[in-house]
């Protein structure tokens, strides 16, 4: 992994966060050969890299590229990056190294977890699932009851606020699972777990976090929260694509995960099916080591100045909705509007013409666009900042919304 970078690199002489010496570690932030600046405003879709990651992958395939624990040296390194990299991802997730799964993607480590337990759900059981999330933390749980005959327990989106609505959280001691997310993808709302770890636990149940969305923007801990099994995709905090998946060792011991013959029988390589991707461990170590050195509470003062910068805006712009949390607490600074008059794809289309990158449609958020009847409207432009994001980012996207005919 690379060095361990310092939060005071980036910091400016007012001790808040230099955007252009942030920005300087990304290449694709560099303005284009013709002089353009793109705002990448489709950040919660997949961010771009630093060029820490970009050099971490290029190295492991330069310097020791070799399959795992092998006998000679190149294997030997892989093996210790590997270690290294598991290590600081559970410091990132607040969880046991013996417990991080790597994978593909989280939708695929979800789908993979929820068939191992196949011979925990049986008929009459319940997994409770909710209408704010991505659908990767919605289809592997209706795959599970559909296999089993168990039924689905539904936590409903209150569609004014975009936060979920507690009261009809409800378990009963038939529930085996409470899968939830950890901050919505599609409105930025943020979800405190412990209402769900306490309901699951107070009958027996697993805790399951979809915490892609919150990676990137606020501080995880798994094993404090008590959440049992969490997830999140690297490719969503400034890393390559490939997924983590964190649980409990002795949750992941119990369970018998599809896997090939003489693949371990112990320890998280048992949960990895195939060769891992190497190169993009080797990526996501140079990425947890850019997020450690810039600090999340860093991150979140930051864009917590950017939500509000965006939300004020807003407001004066009367063809806008929001939909979605309209403050700056408690949520990311992710947001999903329409635009009176204009369809989502041809608002982004717009957007896109004048060099702001955003996303348009449900982006696989579905229960959340259908709960707020927008789903068979096309959806909703999603408008994303992370911490390389400026002011200027902001007020970019902002007149071009005003500039809409």
């Amino acid at each position: 992994m690379a060095p361990m970078t310092s939060a005071s690199l980036l910091l400016d002489s007012t001790g808040t966060l230099d955007i252009e010496r942030v920005r300087a570690r990304f290449p694709a932030l560099a303005p284009t050969d013709d002089g353009r600046r793109i705002v990448h405003a489709d950040a919660p879709g997949g961010t771009q890299v630093t060029s820490g990651v970009i050099e971490a992958m290029s190295a492991y395939l330069r310097d020791h590229n070799a399959n795992s624990h092998g006998g000679f040296p190149a294997s030997a390194a892989t093996d210790a990056m590997v270690d290294n990299v598991r290590t600081a991802a559970a410091g990132f997730l607040g969880a046991r190294p013996e417990g991080i799964v790597f994978g593909q993607n989280m939708t695929t480590l979800t789908w993979h977890f929820s068939h191992a337990l196949d011979a925990r759900v049986g008929s009459g059981d319940e997994l409770v699932v909710t209408r704010l999330d991505h659908d990767a933390n919605v289809s592997p749980w209706v795959g599970l009851a559909e296999r089993t005959g168990a039924t689905l327990r539904w936590v409903e989106l209150d569609p004014a606020t975009g936060r979920l609505n507690l009261d009809s959280l409800t378990v009963s001691a038939r529930t085996r699972l409470v899968a939830f997310p950890g901050a919505s993808n599609a409105l930025g709302t943020v979800v405190d777990p412990a209402p769900f770890v306490e309901a699951a636990r107070s009958v027996g149940a697993l805790t399951f976090c979809d915490a892609v969305h919150a990676a990137p923007h606020v501080p995880l801990s798994q094993r404090d929260d008590g959440i049992d099994v969490l997830v999140c995709s690297p490719y969503k905090f400034f890393g390559p694509h490939a997924g983590l998946l964190s649980a409990d060792p002795a949750l992941l011991a119990e369970l018998q995960p599809d896997k090939v013959r003489p693949a371990p029988n112990e320890g998280p390589d048992r949960w990895q099916t195939g060769t891992a991707a190497f190169e993009a461990i080797a990526g996501i170590g140079a990425a947890l080591d850019h997020v450690a050195g810039v600090g999340m509470d860093t991150i979140g003062a930051h864009e917590r100045v950017l939500s509000q910068r965006f939300l004020d805006g807003l407001s004066g712009l009367d063809a806008v909705t929001l939909h979605g949390p309209g403050n700056a607490v408690g949520r990311t600074p992710t947001f999903a509007v329409t635009v009176r008059g204009h369809t989502s794809s041809q608002v982004a289309a717009f957007l896109a013409a004048r060099d702001i990158y955003t996303w348009a449609g449900h982006y696989y958020a579905v229960e959340p666009m259908r709960a707020l009847g927008l789903l068979d409207d096309g959806g909703a432009v999603r408008i994303g900042f992370v911490h390389y994001h400026g002011a200027d980012d902001v007020d970019r996207v902002l007149q071009a919304l005003a500039d809409l005919p």
